[in-house]
């Protein structure tokens, strides 16, 4: 797992997770949009965590450690609760290479808890 850094955004604070190792196997560099990197080279910015309405540990460790393909650069803003504060308030992203995770919601879309991860997945990877 990477290392956390805390960072102060809108006066609040929250912990993103910096991968430790970028030149890990598996993962790949250069600015080609088919290039993909394990998982384990995702970011992963994370809320305060002060109404969690799904387990955001186990939701990360899920993403750090299945066999998922993303984007070089990837980021995965993972909010425990709708309100979304761990990406700005904002539910939803267009960027291909990052995904909002706001409770049971991926980019807005309201997803069963056992499928978020696979929901995450499939995002980063289109």
């Amino acid at each position: 797992m990477g290392q956390g850094e805390d960072q102060e955004a809108g006066g609040r604070r929250r912990r993103v997770t910096v991968p430790a190792d970028r030149d890990a196997p598996g993962a790949s560099s250069g600015g080609d949009d088919a290039a993909v990197t394990r998982a384990a080279g995702l970011r992963v910015v994370y809320c305060g965590g002060c109404n969690p309405h799904i387990d955001r540990g186990a939701l990360a460790n899920e993403l750090e450690t299945a066999p998922v393909f993303a984007r070089p650069g990837s980021v995965v803003y993972l909010s425990g609760c709708p309100r979304a504060c761990a990406s700005g308030h904002q539910l939803a992203t267009d960027d291909p290479a990052a995904a909002v995770v706001a409770g049971a919601q991926v980019d807005g879309v309201q997803v069963p808890a056992a499928q978020i991860a696979a929901a995450v997945s499939a995002k980063l990877k289109e």
